[in-house]
């Protein structure tokens, strides 16, 4: 089923909630964009759509617990946020944070992306896979899953992998702990994707899936748009892997990063992560603006 914005706000699920003290620095990635109105209009509706759903599977899985297996605790709700490099998944899934858990104190919510699952960039090198980085080989999907059963299975304080956009890599004895959430958002492009060699996947364990989808030539030049943008911030740190990009000019910054996006995003979104997007329950499409223009539910 499918919703136009303004079909979407005026659903049941409407609701009334000041978010005008949100700090969307905070939120907002680089290049990205999100208003208050969006935020209204398709964000809070779909806040409380999410928490309905998170209820349901409380209240079955206590039940089910209960009569089974004489536990008294919950398995937490894990929804995903996939899509393809530059689409806005971590300007949603902090902003989920922040919402799910202001409009229900009484939960614990959490966030882990898999950035920190890629391997190691020398582990990469080593195995010749840099130029594939962000495909699904190159991720440490085996101990992704294994976290995601401890978490599913209510275990405190995992230590969850964490990365550096700056040094482009995973970073060594800096944990980020999931403990015992009631709701966990896992955010990366990797998730949804189907393995037919493998006995378990990553989507095996979220409840939720949701997918943010544009055209490919809007992610490229969002892709663009964030790399030069990076080059006066971000690539002018020593320690950056992006460092020798630092005083490019702009024309050659443009042709090295459509080079990257080419040879590799873009590849890589259209062999691995563009094909998850019918297996994902949501689907919010972004228009050139990078704002929401539809949903379109494959499943609720």
């Amino acid at each position: 089923m499918k919703f136009t914005k303004e079909e979407w706000r005026n659903t049941d699920f409407k609701l009334n909630m000041d978010v005008s003290h949100l700090n969307l620095d905070e939120i907002i990635s680089l290049n990205d964009n999100l208003t208050t109105t969006e935020i209204d209009e398709v964000y809070l509706p779909l806040i409380n759509f999410l928490t309905n759903k998170v209820k349901f599977h409380k209240d079955y899985s206590q039940n089910i617990n209960t009569k089974l297996l004489n536990k008294n605790n919950t398995p937490p709700f894990i929804i995903g946020v996939s899509g393809g490099v530059s689409v806005g998944k971590s300007t949603v899934s902090r902003l989920l944070l922040h919402l799910l858990q202001e409009y229900n104190p009484d939960w614990k919510v959490d966030l882990i992306t898999t950035d920190g699952y890629i391997m190691p960039k020398q582990e990469l090198i080593d195995k010749d896979l840099l130029s594939k980085k962000g495909f699904p080989e190159s991720y440490d999907t085996k101990i992704l899953i294994d976290h995601l059963k401890q978490i599913k299975e209510n275990e405190p304080n995992i230590p969850t992998y964490t990365y550096s956009h700056i040094t482009y890599d995973r970073l060594k004895e800096q944990y980020h702990y999931v403990d015992c959430p009631d709701i966990l958002i896992i955010e990366g492009v990797n998730i949804f994707q189907v393995n037919p060699h493998e006995e378990e996947l990553v989507s095996d364990y979220i409840d939720y899936k949701i997918y943010l989808d544009s055209t490919i030539d809007n992610m490229k030049k969002w892709y663009l748009n964030r790399f030069l943008l990076l080059q006066e911030e971000a690539f002018q740190k020593p320690d950056s892997h992006f460092y020798r990009y630092r005083d490019l000019p702009k024309e050659e910054a443009i042709k090295i990063a459509t080079e990257i996006w080419e040879d590799i995003n873009e590849v890589n979104l259209i062999k691995n992560i563009l094909p998850t997007k019918n297996r994902s329950d949501l689907v919010l499409y972004k228009s050139e603006n990078h704002v929401i223009e539809n949903l379109r539910f494959n499943k609720f």
